[in-house]
């Protein structure tokens, strides 16, 4: 996610970009294990600290672009030509490592919104929510013949950018942020097999009430899945594909449920997307990633649906 960004929207890529910078490395392996994990899981958090590194500067560009709407029943229509949305984030990761196993993100996003209608062209930007986010390995991947490797994910989101109605224009481009802390658990299962790579990522995320203009409301937990398969190359480079699904029930107005005459307010939308890792120098890499949601009704529900890039730039030191 004139058509104001509602909340969710930018609820949604805050919590993708927070959970993509938890992924670590692994330590103890052999030369193979090692290639493929630290590789692997830089694909899909580009600011992962490898065994080696005590701390890592990322930034990443994320263009995308709106092109339909998924309804409250999972039906899907595309927008008029007149209609569009162009979304454009530039996120400042820097991540530390606090202990042999354990490591801490901030990530700082900076959010753009242009949107068109008849008679509409408009842009609007502004500094997004903040995130901090830690994870812990209890067992590393490459430390495991049979079982995958187990780690567990947290992350708190504060409401730093502006929320839709908090003093946002009449087209809402310049709502950079949810107006509520969230807060994320979850956990991370990773298994590396010579030079393929695969990851699953469950998490599950509590979002606060939100109040405006006399009415409170409230949101249901919210679940999201992200698979990973990857292979890792000889020179370290590597590519994958991930499917990433997020589902989350019905939101209460005013402390109670929405009446059932009301259309459905749950979310759910799935995205599926290639990545690729390529390091530039010593200390140094590139990778991005081209990605789409599923533009099939009942793969979504009350999100707008839209396809995109990234590009993310990594300096890390030993």
């Amino acid at each position: 996610m004139t058509r104001p960004t509602p909340p969710w929207k930018c609820l949604s890529a805050r919590h993708a970009a927070a959970v993509a910078i938890l992924v670590a490395g692994a330590a103890h392996a052999t030369p193979a294990a090692a290639q493929a994990c630290c590789a692997g899981g830089a694909l899909v958090s580009p600011v992962r600290l490898a065994p080696p590194e005590d701390y890592a500067v990322g930034l990443q560009t994320r263009v995308r672009s709106d092109m339909g709407l998924f309804g409250a029943d999972g039906s899907y229509s595309s927008f008029s030509n007149t209609s569009t949305e162009q979304d454009v984030e530039q996120d400042l990761a820097i991540s530390f490592r606090l202990a042999r196993r354990a490591q801490v993100s901030l990530v700082l996003p900076y959010v753009e919104t242009h949107r068109t209608d008849p008679g509409l062209d408009e842009w609007g930007s502004g500094l997004g929510d903040v995130a901090v986010n830690v994870r812990y390995d209890f067992k590393l991947a490459a430390e495991m013949t049979t079982w995958p490797g187990f780690a567990l994910l947290g992350g708190v989101v504060f409401p730093t950018g502006k929320a839709v109605g908090d003093g946002t224009n009449p087209a809402a481009t310049d709502a950079t942020g949810t107006g509520t802390y969230n807060v994320t658990l979850g956990i991370d299962l990773e298994k590396v097999h010579g030079p393929l790579y695969g990851a699953l990522n469950l998490w599950g995320t509590y979002s606060g009430s939100n109040s405006s203009q006399g009415v409170t409301t409230s949101y249901p937990l919210q679940l999201t899945a992200l698979a990973v398969a990857g292979y890792v190359f000889e020179n370290e480079a590597a590519a994958a594909l991930y499917v990433n699904f997020l589902e989350r029930g019905d939101t209460s107005t005013s402390g109670g449920t929405q009446p059932g005459t009301q259309p459905a307010s749950g979310l759910r939308l799935t995205t599926v997307g290639v990545t690729g890792l390529f390091p530039v120098a010593d200390g140094w890499r590139l990778s991005g990633s081209i990605y789409t949601d599923v533009l099939l009704a009942s793969f979504g529900r009350n999100e707008q649906a839209g396809a995109g890039v990234t590009a993310t730039l990594v300096r890390a030191w030993r």
